[in-house]
Parts: structure tokens; C-alpha cells; sequence
């Protein structure tokens, strides 16, 4: 089984030669990396990769972005160039645990049927000194029911797949890519939602990495009783200018499209169900905020808001028309009936509430 390992980086020269030195010491070896610089302007990043890249025992291929297109579209050129029979995908700035790769791949060779496995991580700060466990961050629920493989309907509530610890099969590589650029689901978010909805999802409850918090991170963990419990950065700050739900909903409609688009043979009707119950309830959440927030003149009353929530319906045919074109209008043909399908219900059911009124 031939493995590979897609890293993006940029400006990360403090922490990448720790990083790329915990790949070199595996005790089973990469079979290439793969890392795609999201064009560094420190002038040391690229000089550490290809130092290393002419004493690495495997290959190291290293791509340069003409210009800067963010950490979704680097980890999605890096994985596009994959040759292996699995990915890993790597930050920049981490260290990982001498058998990461071996463990991950004994539990794939062990199970035919997963098509992702993550882990747990050591949450380090930038000396490697231990702040904590990733895992314990999360919920009980979120556990319980990632333990009990309802890992897709775990996911539908909150990411738990932090990118740096996953893996997955190259055949799934068509269902995830391109990676949407336009919702505020990263990279990791986005490919563990779509394979949870279509393959078994395994977790190892090991922790294989450590997962370094630096204040030149991206998103990073949120540490409760560290200087890490609040955390900013750009990326950061992007996610929080989108208002809730109208963010949440435009991403979990954007899902369903692909899982509509690509994966109509592979999901099953519990799973399509389950989102789109999820952004009914997001989009009955958005209506009450916004009735709420109205003048008194406008506000409708509670048995007013009951039956526009009764009869409205979710809209899902500008979505899939979206991602059509973000696929360049490639399907197969069971996939093209799909799409058709769900077009044809979403214009059948899909008048809004004030629609009707005009209608009557």
C-alpha cells in the first residue's frame, strides 16, 4: 500500500523543519509528500523544503502557487497531485508520533470498507509543551456518537475531524474535490462531512500527533485556562463576519448539492434526510431571529411564525446549479438523474410561504 502526504505551507519556516523531520523519522516511511506553497514570501520556507528534499529518504515534490489561494484550494491542488493508495494530510507546523503513519494504515488494511480514519492529538504551544488532549474538547454527544459510527449525524452538528490527523482513499478524492471556496466549512470540515455520508469513518483515540497552537495558526483549539482560549487570526475572522445561521445554512445546503451531484449512488436517503432536516431547523432558526428582530408593527404573531415554519420549504436548486459548475457539468449519467430528480422536486414544492399568499 503506497502512502502519500499532502502539505501545504506558507511562511511556516519556524515550525516546518520540525514537522518535516517527524516525517522523515516514521517507522514506516511515506512513499512521496506532496507539498503545494501557497506562495511564501519569507524566502525560507521553499529553501527548508528543498534542502530536505535532497536528503529525504522518499520523494519530495514540492509545487508553488503562482499567487497566494488560501489553505482550501493549496490542500486541494496538493491532494489532486496524490499518487498513493492513501493521503494524509499534514499542516506545516505540527509533529507527529513515529508511527503515525504505520498505525493508519494498519487500520485501513484492517478495514476494507473505511474510507477515512483520524485521531486524536496532543494539543502542544510552540515549545511542545503539553496544554492538553484534543479529544476532551469536543462534547459528550459528539463522542458518544462518533464511538456508536454515527459519525455523519456527529458531524452535521460540529466538525470533529481536526485536517492534521486525517487520512483518506484516493477513489474518494471525485466525491470531495473541488473543495467549495465559498462557505465557511475549511478543507478538513468539508471532506470529512462528505465521505462520513458515503464510507465507514474510523477513529483512533490515540493521539498521533501534536497538534502545535502558535499565534501565527490559522484556527488552532480553543484551550480553556490558556492563552489559547480565545483565538484570532484572519481566517478567524472571516468565519465570524458571516452571521448565524445564514452562514451554517448556505453550508450545509452547499453539501447537500455535492452529495446530490456526485454521490447520488453511494448516500443513502437516512443521510439526505438527516442535512436536510438540519438546515430545515437552521432555516426555521434564521426566520424566528429575523421575526424577532422586526419592528412591532411587522412582527408576526406566535401562531403567524407556526404556520409560515409549517408550509415553507428549502430551496435547493440554485445549490446544485453551483456545483454543477463548480464540477464543469461532469456526471455520470446516474448522477445526471439524480440531479434532475431533486431539480424537478425543488421546483414542484419549492414556493416560499409569501409565494403562496400571492397564489391564493
Amino acid at each position: 500500500m503506497k502512502l502519500s502526504v499532502a502539505m501545504c505551507t506558507y511562511n511556516g519556516a519556524a515550525y516546518l523543519s520540525e514537522q518535516l523531520e517527524s516525517l522523515a523519522t516514521q517507522t514506516r516511511l511515506p512513499d512521496e509528500v506532496v507539498i503545494c506553497d501557497d506562495s511564501s514570501t519569507d524566502n525560507q520556507t521553499r529553501e527548508i523544503v528543498e534542502t530536505f528534499s535532497r536528503r529525504a529518504p522518499f520523494p519530495v515534490r514540492l509545487f508553488v502557487n503562482k499567487h497566494n489561494l488560501g489553505s482550501k484550494r493549496s490542500f486541494e491542488l496538493a491532494i489532486r497531485r496524490c499518487r498513493g493508495e492513501i493521503i494524509f494530510l499534514s499542516d506545516q507546523d505540527d509533529v507527529w508520533r513515529k508511527d503515525k503513519l504505520a498505525v493508519i494504515e494498519h487500520t485501513f488494511s484492517s478495514s476494507p470498507r473505511t474510507g477515512l480514519v483520524f485521531s486524536d492529538a496532543e494539543i502542544v504551544d510552540e515549545h511542545l509543551v503539553e496544554l492538553g488532549g484534543l479529544w476532551t474538547n469536543f462534547d459528550d454527544a459528539g463522542r458518544t456518537d462518533i464511538e456508536k459510527q454515527n459519525v455523519f449525524k456527529a458531524l452535521l452538528r460540529r466538525n470533529l475531524v481536526t485536517g492534521a490527523t486525517l487520512a483518506f482513499r484516493p477513489n474518494l478524492r471525485r466525491l470531495v474535490l473541488p473543495i467549495p471556496t465559498d462557505t465557511i466549512f475549511q478543507h478538513d470540515a468539508w471532506i470529512a462531512l462528505i465521505i462520513a455520508a458515503v464510507a465507514r469513518v474510523t477513529f483512533i483515540s490515540e493521539p498521533l500527533i501534536k497538534y502545535r497552537q502558535h499565534p501565527g495558526q490559522q484556527i488552532g483549539a480553543s484551550i480553556a485556562g490558556t492563552r489559547y482560549e480565545e483565538r484570532d487570526s484572519p481566517l478567524i475572522e472571516s468565519v465570524r463576519k458571516h452571521p448565524y445561521p445564514i452562514a451554517e445554512i448556505h453550508a450545509f445546503k452547499t453539501v447537500y448539492a455535492r452529495l446530490v451531484t456526485k454521490c447520488s449512488g453511494l448516500v443513502s436517503n437516512h443521510h439526505l434526510g438527516a442535512i436536510k432536516s438540519w438546515i430545515g431547523r437552521l432555516e426555521n432558526e434564521k426566520a424566528v431571529l429575523e421575526n424577532d428582530a422586526a419592528d412591532a408593527a411587522q412582527r408576526q404573531t406566535w401562531e403567524e411564525m407556526n404556520e409560515y415554519l409549517t408550509r415553507r420549504a428549502i430551496r435547493i436548486e440554485p445549490y446544485l446549479r453551483a456545483d454543477l459548475s463548480r464540477l464543469r457539468y461532469r456526471l455520470r449519467p446516474r448522477d445526471i438523474r439524480a440531479v434532475w430528480s431533486e431539480i424537478r422536486a425543488d421546483r414542484r414544492h419549492g414556493l416560499q410561504w409569501e409565494d403562496r399568499l400571492k397564489e391564493d
